[in-house]
């Protein structure tokens, strides 16, 4: 299965990311309370969105894995040629 759609939602996450953790995007969540597991509301807001970074980068490595294994594809590896010796 072929999802190339997968990369391209990584990125539209990293965007969202980016706006989310600056000034314009911060603004909602720029709050002492309510009080999350213990932290305070930006301080969870931060916390929510690189645990997400990390779950958008471990599935891209996964789809990445997946689809350089399978045989007959551009990603694999080159082959030497023959006027090398190993």
């Amino acid at each position: 299965m072929r999802l190339r759609w997968i990369p391209i939602l990584a990125f539209a996450y990293f965007i969202a990311m980016a706006f989310a953790m600056t000034y314009p995007g911060y603004v909602p969540a720029n709050r002492i309370r309510p009080f999350v597991f213990g932290l305070p509301f930006s301080l969870f807001w931060q916390v929510l969105w690189i645990t997400g970074a990390i779950v958008v980068l471990g599935t891209v490595f996964i789809w990445e894995k997946r689809s350089s294994s399978t045989p007959g594809k551009s990603g694999d590896p080159p082959t030497r040629s023959g006027s090398e010796k190993a």
